[in-house]
């Protein structure tokens, strides 16, 4: 997956790179001195899909410049041949390119003035599959630009109907690392499809964790991300393992993290999208290209279990043998019956280590009920808005931070509850909790739960109905379940909006979660 420029930047890109064109391939630059146009142009482009684009097809994006070092261009002229397709693919045109219907003719395109720095896309240009054509048939286009007074420039693409399926294999969490040390691990892909892949990439990430710099085929970014890219045809059906490890640091602080390596196929976008020719530090001034050896694949033998199915996050859970000591807080319950208050609750890392996952289980008092908040009524801003907090079922409320908790943080959250009842030696209780595939490693968890004391006044005093909280906290869940950090929180912050557009688009493939340690 592609990274460009600054993250915010980098992640438009790759989300550009995988809705925009259903494409896959290894694109190779093509830059004549004095020609009429300069392009890159994947050397494979996969159809994977039939009729997806506004008038059918899938858009070509080509993204032209001027050529010969020029900041314009004037009188450019696109010629299309796509007869080899004939029975495998055909085009549609439009506007710049006049009104072709599903065809394998040649044509030419009218696209005037080219400038430098300026998106030149040519919203012209839809391919499919034709129909009967079967997986694996492919053809050529050949692009030729000109204009008065320069070379012409004549670019290739070669079409394959369908697509590779790349799968990562799945790894087993790695725990009692040492924190500040390093670890390696051998990532394996396979192609699960029906078409070769011709070049694909691996990108690593993780929020905390850093790639070291290594291979001179792979590029870096910020320390938390890597992008390999590896001429190599992945035939169907078979397994791959790098032929040397990617080594990873763990930071001091880190008491528990994840990081995910994900295959891909680039893209037929244009210059700056293509995943084989952005990573560099030309086209990304932040991206740092490893001065090592070039890193390769080898196929290995192996059964096709063991991948990661299409839509999996490819998530591996790291933890390491530093400690967070977390400690709960919560405030008094007070008012007369048929009022609400507020109470508000405390998570508060004391360190030393760096803590993601860990989240308040509340059990409020007898008598009392949470008023849950009313999202505000303006619909633009119906996926903006937040609370921490969701029902766990049984009158229980699980909140949780977004966001790891930092040595001395203390983060907080406020609950308003309605007085309906009071009843006698009725307390609430907080549990601070940590899922069961994220440890914490906390060294006092004496101090990870505390009452909610309540002091309640007019109206009868009714007699409990149920044990106090306290005679049933060994009842209580450890986190591992529902209520753990994946449970039903009903948070539509940054991570869930991720997953409510990513679930649409699904970068091609998926969209890859980043809301993680």
């Amino acid at each position: 997956m592609t990274v460009i420029r600054s993250t915010a930047a980098r992640a438009a890109a790759l989300a550009l790179l995988f809705t925009a064109a259903l494409f896959g391939a290894s694109a190779a630059p093509a830059r004549a001195d004095g020609a009429a146009v300069a392009l890159h142009v994947p050397e494979n482009a996969y159809l994977t899909k039939r009729g997806v684009g506004p008038t059918g097809g899938t858009r070509i994006w080509l993204d032209p410049s001027p050529g010969g070092g020029l900041a314009t261009r004037a009188g450019v002229e696109l010629k299309v041949d796509a007869s080899d397709l004939a029975g495998t693919a055909r085009l549609r045109t439009r506007r710049d390119c006049g009104d072709h219907t599903w065809t394998t003719q040649p044509f030419t395109c009218d696209l005037g003035t080219l400038t430098r720095g300026k998106r030149n896309y040519p919203d012209a240009l839809y391919i499919e599959a034709a129909p009967g054509a079967r997986a694996g048939a492919h053809g050529t286009i050949r692009y030729t630009f000109s204009a008065p007074g320069s070379a012409d420039a004549t670019f290739e693409t070669e079409v394959w109907v369908g697509g590779a399926d790349l799968r990562e294999r799945v790894e087993k969490p790695r725990r009692d690392l040492t924190a500040g040390g390093d670890f390696e691990f051998t990532p394996h892909v396979r192609n699960a499809g029906k078409v070769p892949a011709h070049g694909f990439g691996v990108e690593f990430s993780s929020p905390r964790l850093n790639f070291r710099t290594q291979y001179s085929n792979c590029w870096y970014a910020d320390t938390r991300s890597a992008y390999c890219w590896f001429d190599r045809t992945l035939d169907p059906g078979r397994s791959y393992a790098f032929a040397s490890p990617i080594t990873v640091g763990v930071p001091d602080e880190t008491v528990n993290s994840s990081f995910q390596y994900n295959a891909y196929l680039s893209g037929l976008t244009g210059n700056a999208e293509d995943p084989a020719t952005a990573f560099t530090t030309d086209a990304d001034p932040g991206l740092k290209r490893g001065k090592g050896p070039e890193l390769t694949v080898r196929e290995v033998a192996g059964a096709a279990s063991g991948y990661n199915d299409e839509y999996s996050l490819g998530e591996t859970k790291v933890s390491t043998t530093q400690t967070a000591d977390l400690k709960a807080g919560a405030g008094e319950l007070a008012g007369r019956t048929g009022t609400t208050a507020d109470v508000t609750f405390s998570l508060r890392n004391a360190g030393p280590g760096r803590v993601y996952g860990a989240y308040m289980e509340i059990t409020p008092p007898e008598g009392t009920s949470v008023v849950e908040p009313t999202p505000p009524p303006d619909p633009d801003n119906e996926l903006e808005w937040q609370w921490e907090c969701g029902s766990l079922g049984g009158g229980k409320y699980s909140c949780r931070p977004d966001h790891p908790l930092e040595p001395g943080e203390n983060w907080k959250t406020t609950l308003r509850f309605k007085l309906d009842q009071r009843v006698r030696d009725a307390e609430g209780r907080l549990d601070i909790k940590q899922g069961s595939s994220r440890p914490a490693k906390d060294p006092r968890p004496a101090d990870n739960t505390v009452p909610v004391v309540t002091k309640i006044t007019g109206g009868p005093l009714v007699e409990p109905s149920k044990k106090p909280v306290a005679e049933t906290a060994k009842a209580s869940s450890d986190g591992g379940g529902s209520g753990g950090p994946g449970g039903p929180v009903l948070a539509a912050g940054a991570g869930a909006l991720v997953v409510a557009a990513g679930l649409g688009a699904l970068w091609v493939r998926r969209m890859r979660a980043r809301r993680q340690p």
